[in-house]
Formats: C-alpha cells, sequence, structure tokens
C-alpha cells in the first residue's frame, strides 16, 4: 500500500494531485487544517493536510452496492475522473439529499451505510477501516502462505546435508555403543573386564568404544587375550590418547611471569596455589608474590596471607581488576606471581566477566582452569563451557585422594583443547602435587 501526505489550499486541488499520483483507486484516509509559513507563528497560512493511500493489488471496489440511478449527478457524470473509492469521495461531499435503502451486496465487499444524514468524517473513517480490513484478509493470506512455501524449500535445500551428516555421525555413534553395551558378549572375557574397569572409571561410552576398538585392532599377543595383557594394551592406548595433551610445557617454566588460578567453589584453588609456589622458591629459588582477588569468602584473605608469611613473601589485595596493575607494579621486582581468584558459582557471568578481565592484565602469563575429580563429569562440562571466554589452555585436578573414579581426566582432555599440567593427591603443602604424565593418567584409571 502506497501512502503519501499533501499540503494544499483547497479540497479539490488535493484531489486532483490525489488522482494524478495514486490513481482512480486512492482513497484519502486523514484531512486536517493545518497552519505553515509566518514568522514567530504570525502570518501564518491556513492550508489543509491530506493523507491518501491506494492499494494497487486490491481489486476495483468502486460503486459497491449502488445503481447507475442511484449515484449523484456529479459522481455519475464523470466517473472516469474521480479519486478514490466512492464511499471517500461521498464523506467529503456531504449530500444531505435522502438516499433510498441499499440492497446488501451478496459479494464479500464491506456493507455500505445509508445515506439518508450527512456523513460525518467519523463515519466516513470507519468505512474506510472496514473496506481496508476487507483487503487484508483476502491479501494477508496468499503472501503468507507463499512466504511459508519459500521457507520450506530453503529449510529443505539447506537441511538436506545436515541430514546426511547427521545420520552418519548417529551410525557411528550406534556401532560404538555396540561395542560397550551388554550386547557384545562376542568380546573376549579380558577384553571385557577391561571395558567393564573403562565403564566403572566413568570414562565415556564413546571413548571406551574407541579404546576397546584400538586394543582389538592389535592381535592377540597368545591364542587368546589374558587379563594382564589385555591391562597392559590398555594402558598403552590410553598413555597414547593423553600425550597430545601432556606435551606441550605446563609447568612454570623461567619465563612465565604471572600465574592465574580460577575455576569453581571449593576445588583447593588457594591450596593449590601454595603448593606451586612453595616448590617453585625452594626447589627453583624464584622469588615469588601473591595477589589475591578472593574478597569474597570469608577468611580468604587469611588462608592465603597464612601461606605468604610462612614463606615469608609479599601479598597485595585487589577488589576490582582496576587494582590489578597497581598491585603488579608493586611486586614488579618478584619472579613469579600467582594470582588467586574467588570461587564463586560459574554460571553467573558477572562473576566470569571479571575473572577475564583479571586474566588479560598479565603478560607472559600461565591460566589455569582448577576442577576437582570428586565433580562429575557433566557438570565438569558445565564449567568448562561458562570459562569458555576465559582465555584459559590448562587444567588442574585436585582431589584426586577424595575419589576413586578418574575417567574424567581422560573425558576432559579428549573432548576439550585444555592440557593437563598437575594432579594434587592431598592438603600436604607443598606436597601432594605432582605434574600430570600420561602414564600417570593411565595407571590411576587401570588402578595400577
Amino acid at each position: 500500500m502506497r501512502v503519501k501526505r499533501y499540503l494544499v489550499d483547497t479540497m479539490p486541488e488535493a484531489m486532483e494531485k490525489i488522482r494524478v499520483d495514486l490513481g482512480m483507486d486512492a482513497v484519502i484516509l486523514n484531512s486536517k487544517p493545518v497552519k505553515s509559513g509566518g514568522f514567530f507563528g504570525m502570518f501564518s497560512k491556513q492550508q489543509i493536510e491530506v493523507i491518501a493511500a491506494v492499494d494497487e493489488r486490491a481489486s476495483q471496489r468502486e460503486d459497491v452496492g449502488f445503481s447507475a440511478a442511484d449515484r449523484p449527478k456529479d459522481v455519475s457524470s464523470k466517473p472516469q475522473t474521480q479519486t478514490g473509492t466512492y464511499t471517500a469521495q461521498q464523506a467529503y461531499r456531504r449530500p444531505t439529499v435522502p438516499r433510498p435503502a441499499v440492497e446488501k451486496p451478496t459479494s464479500t465487499a464491506v456493507e455500505q451505510p445509508t445515506w439518508e444524514q450527512p456523513v460525518t468524517a467519523e463515519q466516513a473513517k470507519q468505512v474506510l477501516r472496514e473496506e481496508t480490513a476487507v483487503t487484508l484478509e483476502q491479501h494477508v493470506p496468499r503472501q503468507r502462505a507463499v512466504e511459508e512455501a519459500s521457507i520450506k524449500r530453503e529449510a529443505s535445500t539447506i537441511g538436506q546435508n545436515d541430514v546426511l551428516a547427521n545420520e552418519v555421525r548417529d551410525m557411528r555413534q550406534m556401532f560404538q555403543k555396540l561395542l560397550v553395551n551388554d550386547l557384545s558378549q562376542q568380546l573376549p572375557q579380558a577384553i571385557q573386564d577391561v571395558r567393564k574397569r573403562l565403564l566403572e572409571q566413568e570414562v565415556t561410552e564413546e571413548l571406551t568404544a574407541e579404546i576397546v576398538r584400538q586394543l582389538m585392532a592389535k592381535p592377540a599377543p597368545g591364542n587368546e587375550w589374558t587379563k594382564e595383557e589385555a591391562q597392559v594394551g590398555c594402558h598403552r592406548i590410553i598413555s597414547e590418547l593423553m600425550k597430545p595433551r601432556t606435551e606441550a610445557s605446563a609447568k612454570l617454566d623461567r619465563n612465565v611471569q604471572y600465574a592465574f588460578f580460577f575455576g569453581p567453589t571449593g576445588v583447593g584453588k588457594t591450596t593449590t596455589i601454595a603448593k606451586l609456589a612453595a616448590n617453585s622458591m625452594l626447589k627453583e629459588k624464584r622469588k615469588i608474590g601473591f595477589i589475591t582477588a578472593d574478597t569474597y569468602r570469608m577468611a580468604a584473605i587469611e588462608q592465603l596471607k597464612t601461606y605468604a608469611n610462612i614463606l615469608n613473601v609479599p601479598m597485595e589485595v585487589v577488589f576490582s581488576p582496576k587494582e590489578m596493575q597497581q598491585a603488579m607494579e608493586r611486586l614488579s621486582d618478584c619472579d613469579l606471581i600467582f594470582v588467586d581468584t574467588a570461587g564463586r558459582n560459574f554460571r553467573n557471568d558477572e562473576y566470569v566477566q571479571g575473572i577475564r578481565e583479571l586474566v588479560e592484565q598479565g603478560t607472559n602469563s600461565m591460566n589455569y582452569l582448577v576442577l576437582s575429580l570428586s565433580t562429575k563429569y557433566n557438570d565438569m562440562k558445565a564449567i568448562i563451557d561458562n570459562f569458555g571466554e576465559v582465555p584459559v589452555k590448562h587444567v588442574i585436578f585436585t582431589k584426586a585422594d577424595e575419589t576413586q573414579s578418574f575417567g574424567s581426566i581422560v573425558n576432559v582432555c579428549q573432548n576439550t583443547n585444555l592440557d593437563l599440567s598437575y594432579i594434587t593427591t592431598g592438603q600436604n603443602v607443598p606436597d601432594d602435587i605432582a605434574l600430570a604424565t600420561p602414564d600417570m593418567v593411565a595407571a590411576m584409571i587401570m588402578g595400577e
């Protein structure tokens, strides 16, 4: 629908312009007197503002419900020069001659009012609204049907490749699950025992199936697999899987100046920092310092301060990322600075954003995500996803002494981009922490 505004001196002038611009099917939506020009409101000119519109797709609906004998003389005498519908024209002509009642049209057109009384502008607007509603009822469903058909065609074209890829992935997962569920009784007993061990360690079904597949692809050392041979083979496969995730330098080398530690509540970040700081100072003879941003938890500052007093190292407290740079400058003479962050709900976006701002303050830094092995793997995945905006490369697993399931180590390292760094096995400082190796992880899972 085209809508146009006119500013004219008289209504005949407006009708002429509407007829030229919009054609015979145009209707007048509104008109009102306005003042234009002048100087500071004085000497302004009285004009008429006219709003007209035309629907080019609508069928011709003029003279609905009126015969040629019923038309006013000025309308029937010039049927080709009138602008707008008959109803709109009559609204502004205001005929005063009583008109006989007309029969209701049999078509779907809007019922026209009788003209026994002069037509007011409000009545004309009401008729125009009803005519517009009828036009939209006829046009909108057709347009909506065309749009829906177009969307369906595009979705069908775009989704063909996705459907094929999903089918292939589903077939692969089905095959993998067949190797690890109770239907795979054809496997040798020793392989079944290994599979059972992996599942008990909470290794995912897909990863367990891959390990069993690689194990079965190797020839049996003897006539059949023994329990010891299956365990050794599984140990070797797990070690090979973990090797790419432990080859990168995960320890605090001499070129590292800052070490940031973050993670959910209660995973042991502060104790882990104390262990690494003590080893760096006592074994590597490095000058260290502490910065804590954990002002949320009660006694968190006192806990790290206790370790700082025992090691006789400086410590700074920051309450916002803006204070981080000043604290770093005050500890600029230290070789290595450990930064402890607050442990809070990892689903809190504001908390994660604050961690990201802290981490961005450091250069030549190592960022460690600290996870507890007593946490379920599904929760670990949620934690890692929520910390996705924080630039992190390494993961430290704590509380290995509080669980008997270590499959989450393999799951995390195989399904994320995190490299394995350290594993803690208790609360003794500076002991109970070790640099993780592929053989260590394999031995923990296989119970060796």
